[in-house]
Parts: C-alpha cells; structure tokens; sequence
C-alpha cells in the first residue's frame, strides 16, 4: 500500500458496521453480517440485483451522504455468471445460493487525519474469499465522460497478487484505494459531489470453493 497510507488498518474494515441498505431497515452491522442479514432477513428480490457475467452495472455515489470512519453499501449483487442454456437463475423469494454468489460492493471513506489524504476504499465481500470471480471496478464523473482507476491493495500483504490481477478485485481479498484528490477531481468534470461506481463481473461463481 502507499506509504502515504501505512496508518489505515485495512483488516478492521471488515468489523466497521454499515446501515442495512433495504430502505427503512435501521439495522447496523460489520459487513459479513450484513450479507447474512440480507439473505435471512430480506426478500432477495428487494435487496439485490442479478448480474451475470460481463454485464456492466453502475452504482451512484452521493458523497456529501458519505460518513468518514464508516462502511456503505454501494450495492448488492446475486451474481450468477455466464447464462445457462435452458436455466433461469433469476433473483426471487426462494433464491438459491447454489445458483448465485452474493456480493456486497463496500466502499469506506478514513476519517481526516492532519497530512493525510482522505481515502476511499472500495471492496467486496461475499460468503466465499473466491478465487474464480474477479470484478473490474472503476469510477465514472456524473456525466459519465471520465473514467478513473483507482490503486488496487492487497488485505494481506503476505499474499502473492493472483495472476493478471492487476486491474481486478477479489471478493474478501482486496482493496481498491483513491484519494481525496481523485475524487475532486472527478467532481470537478461532472455534476457536483455525485459520481459513480461502475463494476463488471467475470468468471463462474461457486459459492462452496474451497481455498487451495
């Protein structure tokens, strides 16, 4: 990670809870709880959406409703993969995660600190840490003429980047790093203070991989 911003603890993001982002729920909690609370608690069809592979979706970004020191929810996913000749794997109430990898897009914001840029770290979190679903995760100004890419950091920095991971995330494995000045300048080429967040999915979900 850059040197700049030795001073975040990126593993004790995953216990900074976040507000369940099914309107008029209240519940706060660390981000795999949340994932739980949403598959036991929610109907699947009013708390995700369904991706399948290499299907672009986009996500808006109102940044004055951003909390530093916080997690937020960008956006819930059922990602299925590629289609399948003849299934129909669509998001309803009896959602099987067999069918479907759930998949919580994070984004948490550091709270100031005196010679330090803000930052805003992008993740994602799932049941799995999978190694076979990757994500191309980049930001778009409000008028989505400019697009930036932000600096991928390992969770572990024992861990060797996954091949041809360079410009990827992985569930439950990485962090997609911008600053503060980033973001400006995004805001400065589009609507004021609202970007967004655009991810691609790739590869076949399997929600009972085991780690090699």
């Amino acid at each position: 990670m850059n040197n700049r911003y030795a001073h975040l603890n990126l593993e004790a993001l995953y216990g900074i809870p976040l507000m369940c982002p099914v309107t008029k729920c209240q519940s706060q909690m660390s981000p795999l709880e949340m994932l739980a609370h949403l598959l036991m608690r929610h109907d699947p069809q009013d708390s995700m959406i369904e991706i399948g592979e290499d299907v672009q979706q986009q996500y808006e970004v109102e940044l004055d409703k951003l909390t530093p020191g916080r997690n937020h929810a960008m956006g819930v996913i059922a990602y299925g993969g590629s289609p399948k000749t003849g299934l129909s794997f669509a998001v309803t109430p009896d959602l099987q995660i067999v069918h479907h990898l759930p998949i919580i897009l994070m984004l948490y914001v550091s709270p100031p600190v005196l010679n330090a840029e803000q930052a805003y770290m992008f993740y994602l979190v799932s049941p799995v840490s999978s190694q076979l679903v990757s994500a191309h995760v980049t930001l778009l100004d409000g008028s989505h003429a400019h697009e930036k890419k932000g600096l991928r950091c390992l969770r572990n920095s024992l861990d060797s980047p996954l091949k041809d991971s360079a410009d990827r995330l992985y569930c439950n494995m990485d962090y997609l790093l911008y600053t503060a000045t980033d973001i400006r300048e995004l805001c400065l080429s589009g609507k004021q203070r609202r970007i967004y967040v655009k991810i691609v999915l790739h590869g076949e979900p399997d929600p009972f991989e085991v780690d090699g």
